[in-house]
């Protein structure tokens, strides 16, 4: 009885463990903003060359900006820094599309001094206006009796990682005498809310000179990308009413969901099977309506695929009611993307408009979202956008167990699998050297019907590469080394771990512009102990099956300077030695696993007379730090 009741408790316990063996967790950089510079190396946010005579002229009322003519960066013309990030990821139904997102890395996209240490309290991004006047208009003074009113929306955490009480955002007015003083705070929540509009009156005439600014700053943990708030919407103005809360505007507040009823994307070649099976039955995408009063909105839509137009409608005659100080979901008719010669990729750029009533908006830059989706040779959940990193929680997992995850996907055609490519993270625990096994499944034992785990492939044991091409972070391909030809059906990619850490793969919050993004996929599956679970956050996993004939996948990791844009890697194929053209700091020869083969510093060529026949990625590092990646297949003489 006693052998019984405690084999009970350890089944319970164990069932327990299960369920909480999976997180997320924050990033340790921002990869758009250090591909961005990695990219454009001579970047100046504050170029002397855009004001004129080399001055910064003062600002006139109104000030305004909802960020979203920005792209990584606020406008300089407004702002004085570039420590905040400029997004739509991040934050969850912000008044307008894009946002100015405060976390704890530089305008690099790194840890403030290079250090995560959750237990030091210290600066974290700030926004600094440009040089307001204040003073006067026209020759005329101002005076507190003009209602100079500053407002702004805020939310915390979005879909960044957590704050708490210890996280704290103030906004600072500077002074005629050059001193700044704190007017708003707010500290931290670990749950996020929705946007908040805050108004602050400027009551004090001290503040009303010509070089009056203000300051968002943040005082919060070191933890590098996490500890979110958001801001959007500044505006200031005179004469406002600080019990009127509104504005006559309205705007797109997320980009438009997928053509695709289930995935972000998919091989064309596959799709084309049943292009009615997969097609979405609309598009939804969300408009906020800032007013104090209903407005009656119209939308449209235009798409071109590989060039050829496929929509183009028409603002609908009969518009659709939108409540004052609301947000509402529209929809847009599906347009066919059947049919088109070039199936190898297909490229659907989309724009979407809105108008009341046939009478444009007198702010119009945020009536207008244009992006493209694009059908490939691959399988896709997410959108490609990472807004934290996934795997085992090792805090409240045993150490020295397995781990396994595994991702469903229903190939619909029958075709050869080449590759698996996975986005991984450099996040805060660093699990560079930490090694893994890829792992193809035809069944899960308990899923969908499974009876046991039916392994069809496993790779040696690798370690994650983290990759950035054409200056922006990617994919990284694992080609496997084995033909491997799917029939229809269902089947899982993922990966096999030895022990209890966190491999840090993409977590896309967003779940691929789904139009129920805050939901978790029910697709993904972790086990611990012998039992699969679905027990996983919201969001969806960032790797995706290759399907068709083996091609060059996300090539180059940072690219080159102009003058190395084509580094020459020759002879190819190789039998005793590969030339690059110029000596590179550090090479190494890596194999179709991505364990290391071969390194040499300072060199311009290899020997790789005793190297095995076979395909190989050559990775070249320059004195810049910038890489390159090619592959290459050796001969053996």
């Amino acid at each position: 009885m006693l052998k019984s009741t405690a084999l009970s408790w350890l089944i319970v316990l164990l069932g327990n463990v299960a369920l909480a063996q999976v997180a997320t967790y924050p990033l340790e950089r921002n990869a758009s903003l250090e591909a961005f510079h990695h990219a454009n190396p001579d970047y100046v946010f504050q170029p002397t060359a855009k004001y004129k005579f080399g001055t910064r002229d003062t600002l006139s009322l109104p000030f305004f900006d909802d960020f979203s003519t920005s792209t990584l960066y606020p406008d300089s013309s407004k702002w004085l820094n570039n420590q905040v990030y400029v997004n739509n990821q991040f934050p969850i139904f912000p008044p307008t599309l894009n946002v100015a997102t405060f976390d704890v890395l530089n305008a690099q996209g790194l840890p403030y001094n290079n250090t995560i240490n959750k237990d030091f309290i210290g600066a974290g991004d700030s926004l600094i206006s440009q040089p307001v006047n204040l003073e006067e208009e026209a020759g005329t003074p101002y005076t507190v009796a003009d209602s100079l009113i500053l407002s702004f929306y805020y939310q915390p955490n979005g879909n960044g990682y957590h704050l708490n009480a210890e996280d704290k955002i103030m906004l600072w007015f500077k002074a005629a005498n050059g001193l700044w003083f704190s007017v708003w705070s707010k500290t931290g929540v670990p749950e996020s809310q929705d946007f908040e509009q805050v108004l602050v009156p400027i009551l004090d005439p001290n503040y009303l000179h010509k070089g009056f600014q203000f300051m968002f700053t943040t005082h919060t943990r070191q933890v590098a990308n996490a500890n979110h708030w958001h801001i959007d919407y500044v505006l200031l103005d005179k004469d406002r009413d600080r019990a009127v809360q509104t504005h006559d505007d309205y705007a797109i507040q997320s980009t438009p969901t997928s053509l695709l009823q289930t995935y972000w994307a998919m091989p064309y070649e596959h799709f084309s099977t049943s292009p009615s099976t997969f097609m979405a039955d609309s598009v939804k995408f969300w408009i906020s309506n800032l007013a104090g009063v209903d407005k009656r909105l119209q939308v449209r839509h235009e798409a071109f695929a590989n060039g050829v137009q496929r929509a183009n409608t028409l603002f609908a005659a009969n518009s659709n009611n939108h409540l004052a100080e609301g947000k509402k979901q529209r929809n847009l008719a599906a347009y066919d993307i059947s049919n088109i010669a070039n199936t190898g990729e297909v490229e659907v750029k989309r724009l979407v408009e809105v108008t009341e009533q046939g009478i444009p908006n007198d702010i119009r830059v945020n009536d207008t979202i244009q992006f493209t989706q694009t059908l490939h040779d691959y399988y896709a959940y997410d959108d490609g956008s990472a807004e934290r990193g996934f795997g085992f929680d090792q805090n409240t997992n045993p150490s020295n167990i397995e781990g396994e995850i595994a991702y469903g996907f229903d190939v619909v055609k029958s075709d050869t699998l080449y590759a698996i490519a996975t986005y991984f993270n450099q996040a805060v625990f660093d699990v560079s050297r930490n090694k893994f096994k890829y792992r193809i499944w035809k069944e899960l034992s308990g899923v969908n019907g499974g009876e046991g785990d039916s392994i069809i492939y496993e790779s040696e044991e690798m370690t994650p590469t983290y990759s950035i091409a054409n200056g922006v972070r990617t994919f990284t391909p694992f080609p496997l080394d084995t033909t491997l030809v799917l029939s229809p059906g269902k089947y899982y990619i993922g990966w096999w771990q030895g022990s209890m850490f966190n491999l840090n793969v993409g977590w896309d919050m967003n779940y691929g512009n789904t139009q129920n993004p805050q939901r978790k996929n029910p697709n993904l599956f972790a086990k611990i102990f012998g039992q699969w679970s679905n027990d996983v956050p919201d969001g969806t996993l960032m790797m995706r099956p290759h399907f068709g004939s083996s091609r060059e996948l996300y090539a180059g990791v940072f690219d080159f300077e102009k003058s190395f844009a084509t580094p020459l890697v020759y002879p190819n194929p190789a039998k005793t030695v590969v030339n690059f053209g110029k000596t590179f700091d550090d090479v190494r020869l890596l194999n179709m696993q991505g364990q290391e083969v071969l390194f040499a510093q300072n060199v311009s060529s290899l020997n790789v007379a005793e190297v095995q026949s076979g395909t190989y990625f050559i990775k070249l590092t320059n004195n810049a730090g910038e890489q390159f990646t090619s592959r290459i297949s050796i001969i053996a003489p």
